[in-house]
């Protein structure tokens, strides 16, 4: 009967630490998001915070087929007040999957636009909140 007991609370403590909140990670979904002329989408978005900030992911669709591209733009409010830019293009008819990373952040915001190989050319959703601490 000692065994059995003695099992049984070597089973409970295991499950509480592999439960536990500082082993999980916590997990928000966001999007989709489309440009003006609906050619563009972000779907599939979620946050994931890791060690040292958060990793953001999605599916940024290219619906054109040919010439213009899809980018996303990401603008972020870092933990000691700087603005940060970064975009992501998709050049092909399809999904490709983005991933971006950063360091602590107050807020995170996207917008999906239309453009070439090089740049941003217009067609853009306005910003919309992707991620802020507190909600």
């Amino acid at each position: 009967m000692r065994a059995l007991v003695s099992a049984g609370v070597a089973a409970a403590t295991l499950v509480g630490v592999l439960a536990s909140p500082a082993n999980a990670s916590d997990t928000w979904h966001w999007g989709p998001t489309y440009s003006t002329d609906g050619k563009a989408k972000v779907t599939s978005g979620k946050i994931v915070t890791r060690p040292g900030g958060l990793r953001v992911t999605g599916r940024l669709y290219d619906g054109s087929g040919s010439g213009p591209c899809s980018w996303i733009r990401f603008r972020y409010l870092t933990d000691n007040g700087k603005k940060v830019y970064k975009s992501y293009k998709n050049c092909s008819a399809g999904y490709r999957k983005i991933t971006m990373n950063t360091g602590f952040v107050l807020s995170i915001e996207a917008k999906v636009c239309r453009g070439t190989a090089v740049k941003i050319t217009g067609k853009c959703s306005a910003y919309e909140g992707v991620w802020a601490q507190g909600g």
